[in-house]
């Protein structure tokens, strides 16, 4: 239930831009469902995500606060009912007021704070939340770009298409003014998704630190191209200044607290966005808007003596009484009425303003103060908007508006303020602002104070940068306004502040982790000295070491136990040996005696790349955003020479990451060298990287194949080095890895289905060159290939990697499995002690193979094999070891085990 719950979730956020299309919220729709059907739709899934959540959580304390403000939100709202329905004003209608308006306006309000509440008890994990940001980045900012370039875009302004793009800015001169050139895409407002796009830069910028790749690239470099096209200053000086923030945030962390590595590239796309901006600002529509505006002032206030006159006359004006009969009418006709009503335009005021907002001729003397104010005031929307508010109150003269508001109803009547907070204060009401959107700045608070207050382990910039989008997002909101009242923005606001704050309240403070070291050695007393040395010498003392001799035929026993007693390491390190059985079975034996919190395997030809190594990843892995991390390896010659850095590609935990695994012949995508929570690697890649030489970063024990939750270092980590007697390039190293490669592919192919799968394999391989991995998209579908399907991909990758395959008893057998069509019962028993093998012993399996000596019972079930069978009839008590060997045969997926009755 908890996993539908956070689905749910997950793509309720990733949805919120599609119901927030402009045409959502006009006739005939609006006419036709009354409401538009983007509210209805939320308001609905929102129902299911609080049914689930309430269902499924077990927190009495938090049902019992739930419960409580519920409680309390009613009694607000009867209180600002009753408030309400005493109001008095100028005004013929008192601006109008409605109980279901009012009530559906506190609805909308609580529904982000649920949003809220649930985010804040739901976990993603970073790469989830990656694919979150890297979907709305794509579907608000890349509908933005592509609108724009295409001339199709409504305007930010005007609601009408834009007349140029954004060539247009360079090389029209005569394209139009900034109503004309800027874009909104086909959102509802431009303000609202200005304030989005302030919000997501950040992380956006943050995932780029991260993982810098061509995924990441693009979409930041379309962001920042929308923020300009948007036109707001909020999008447009919002983006210079985050771009500008998270540069030196970068710097910050990377040179002066040093949680991370400094790299050159990264600061160098960094600047190369601040050079764009600084290219795109004098031409945007945001200064052409400033420009304008200041071009107006100074046009309309610039003859001081005829400004004089003005005053003047509208003095003179205001003091003159009518001489004719006083009929209601007559009052209302006043030489100042009129006065207004000819000459307001000149002074600058907006006619929705003085005609329909707050009528002139129901309050003449206030619109005549206005019409004193400086010009730049006249001009300034949200000063008269307030001043109308503010006079509505004066009249009313009820001091219970401070504590319940005028009403929304109201408010919106007269006019929708665009300053956030204070619209909510005068529609609602302190009590209202504290119930419904101050939980947004208490977040923010508590946010601050946890970060300052642990400033080493959790003051990151992976805190601040989601941190920076929220005080950005709750600063516009205060700015222009059209952000809290507008539930896209609201809803992501509410999400990201949640999962910002359940990741700041459960990070673990900053501690010494054991680390488990276990090495495997096979006659390797040449280079283990070398990779001791690099163990003990490590500046993070909070370490241990198993030694695993598989059996060395040298002096290895004696090198080891000559250093552990030179050195006194005898706490720390520990030696055990067993007979030889394979490097997989060796890391095997070694983890009963492990005792730390992480676990990594070095092995005894390589070392650790530096002496900070084990204190990064303590540190990388403290944060708990993982169950391991994968790391950078420095190719080195046998005389320590570098040959090369091999990165670990940053597009791990993509979320298409398997189907592209599915796509590589069973190969790896990932680089081995790792470093696990114990738990992890006990539990699941014991079974899978361990037991079934499948790649450590995936889950091929279960119905549904799953990545693990892997993080990429951004470091190097081990030298790797590279000669002729590497256990790679040796057969049994060769056939292992091949055996893993079928393993993986077989087991991805029984639950995915790869159309096309050898032109795939050509374009995935194409893109895998060209390093653009992180946007290539394989199609593939959850469901089981076709046997014969499979036989043919089976076949294609095991003739990658061996010509003469039938040369070789088991390759031979494997590929007449899958060219059999036909049903077929195999009969078989399984002697009594006959070993059941795993994919970490397919050396021993082939050397027997190879020597003749190979098992009669598996002799016969190869034999088999060659002829073809669906289904095999199994004793009740062998059951669990046919599973066992028709995964270790790669046949699986394929092949029924139906118990004997």
């Amino acid at each position: 239930m908890n996993s539908k719950l956070k689905t749910t979730l997950f793509w309720f956020v990733i949805i919120q831009p599609f119901l927030d299309i402009f045409y959502l919220y006009q006739p005939p729709i609006t006419t036709f469902f009354k409401f538009s059907p983007a509210t209805i739709l939320r308001i609905l899934i929102v129902a299911i995500i609080s049914v689930l959540f309430l269902w499924t959580s077990k927190n009495k304390k938090l049902k019992l606060f739930l419960g409580v403000y519920t409680i309390v939100l009613i009694l607000y709202f009867i209180g600002h009912h009753l408030n309400a329905m005493h109001f008095h004003s100028l005004v013929a209608g008192n601006f109008g007021y409605s109980l279901f308006g009012e009530l559906f306006y506190v609805v909308r309000m609580v529904l982000p704070l649920i949003i809220l509440v649930v985010s804040y008890n739901i976990k993603f994990t970073d790469n989830q939340l990656e694919s979150i940001v890297s979907w709305l980045v794509a579907l608000v900012s890349g509908s933005i770009v592509v609108t724009n370039l295409f001339k199709i875009s409504l305007s930010s302004y005007v609601n009408q298409r834009i007349t140029g793009n954004i060539f247009s800015w360079f090389f029209n001169k005569q394209h139009g003014s900034y109503f004309d050139l800027a874009s909104k895409g086909f959102f509802n407002f431009a303000n609202s998704t200005a304030a989005l796009e302030v919000l997501l830069l950040p992380l956006m910028l943050y995932f780029l630190i991260k993982h810098t790749n061509a995924k990441t690239i693009i979409l930041s470099l379309v962001q920042i191209l929308a923020m300009f096209m948007l036109g707001t200053k909020v999008s447009t000086l919002g983006g210079i200044g985050v771009l500008v923030l998270m540069t030196f945030m970068y710097l910050f962390f990377t040179l002066i607290k040093r949680d991370l590595t400094f790299n050159k590239s990264i600061l160098g796309i960094l600047f190369l966005f601040i050079v764009l901006s600084g290219v795109l600002y004098p031409v945007s529509p945001a200064i052409n808007r400033t420009n304008f505006d200041a071009q107006i002032q100074q046009e309309r206030d610039g003859d001081k003596v005829k400004v004089k006159e003005r005053e003047k006359k509208l003095e003179k004006k205001s003091k003159e009484k009518s001489k004719e009969k006083k009929t209601e009418q007559v009052r209302k006709e006043t030489p100042l009425v009129k006065y207004i009503r000819k000459h307001y335009a000149e002074y600058s005021i907006n006619a929705q303003f003085i005609e329909v907002s707050y009528p002139y001729y129901a309050d003449p003397t206030f619109w005549q103060s206005v019409m004193k104010w400086p010009i730049q005031d006249r001009i300034s929307f949200r000063k008269i908007e307030i001043a109308m508010l503010n006079r509505v109150k004066e009249v009313n003269n009820n001091p219970q508006d401070n504590l319940f508001g005028i009403s929304y109803t109201r408010m919106n009547n007269i006019f929708n303020v665009e300053r956030d907070f204070a619209s909510q204060y005068y529609s609602m009401g302190i009590i209202g602002v504290l119930l419904l959107v101050a939980p947004y700045v208490f977040g923010v608070i508590y946010l601050v104070y946890e970060l300052l207050r642990h400033f080493k382990t959790k003051f990151t910039l992976r805190n601040t940068a989601f941190m920076l989008g929220i005080v950005g997002i709750l600063g516009v909101s205060m700015y222009s306004g059209n952000v809290m009242d507008f539930l896209t923005a609201t809803f992501i606001l509410a999400f990201f502040e949640g999962q910002l704050l359940i990741k700041v309240k459960r990070q673990p403070l900053f501690k010494e982790h054991k680390i488990s070291l276990i090495m495997p050695t096979y006659n390797d007393a040449a280079t283990i000295t070398d990779t001791l040395e690099s163990i003990r010498t490590q500046a993070y003392e909070a370490w241990e070491l198993v030694i695993v001799d598989d059996g060395s035929t040298d002096n290895t026993k004696k090198i080891v136990t000559e250093y552990i007693k030179e050195h006194a390491l005898q706490a720390r390190m520990k030696y055990v040996y067993k007979e030889n059985g394979d490097q997989l079975n060796a890391i095997k034996y070694g983890a009963q005696f492990i005792t730390g919190d992480y676990v990594n395997v070095i092995h005894s030809d390589d070392t650790f790349f530096d002496a900070n190594v084990l204190s990064k990843m303590n540190n990388r892995l403290a944060l708990g955003d993982s169950d391991g991390i994968l790391a950078n390896l420095n190719k080195v010659n046998n005389d320590q020479i570098s040959m090369g850095v091999q990165w670990t590609p940053s597009y791990i935990g993509n979320p298409q990451q398997i189907k592209t695994q599915t796509l590589w012949l069973g190969r790896n995508l990932f680089i081995d060298v790792a470093f696990w929570e114990k738990d992890i690697f006990l539990n699941e890649v014991m079974a899978n990287y361990l037991e079934n030489n499948t790649p450590n970063w995936l889950d091929l024990q279960r119905n549904s194949v799953r990545a693990l939750n892997f993080e990429n270092a951004d470091f190097n980590v081990i030298n790797y080095r590279i000669y002729e007697e590497n256990y790679i390039n040796s057969e049994v190293g060769n056939l292992n890895v091949l055996n893993g490669e079928l393993r993986t592919l077989v087991s991805l192919l029984g639950h995915y289905q790869v159309p096309s799968y050898e032109k795939q394999y050509k374009v995935f391989r194409l893109f895998n060159k060209l390093k653009l991995l992180s946007i290539y998209w394989p199609l593939a579908f959850r469901k089981a290939s076709q046997k014969a399907t499979t036989g043919r991909i089976l076949q294609f990758a095991i003739q990658k990697r061996v010509t003469d395959f039938e040369k070789m008893p088991y390759l031979e057998a494997l590929v007449k499995f899958y060219q059999f069509k036909d049903q077929r019962q195999l009969k078989i028993s399984i002697p009594a002690n006959v070993p059941i093998y795993t994919g970490a012993d397919m050396r021993s399996f082939n050397q027997k193979l190879v020597d003749g000596k190979l098992e009669p019972f598996y002799m016969t079930l190869l034999s088999e094999m060659r002829q073809g069978f669906t289904e095999i009839s199994v004793a009740p008590d062998e059951m669990d070891k046919w599973q066992t060997i028709v995964q270790f045969l790669n046949i699986q997926p394929y092949v029924r085990l139906e118990m004997r009755g």
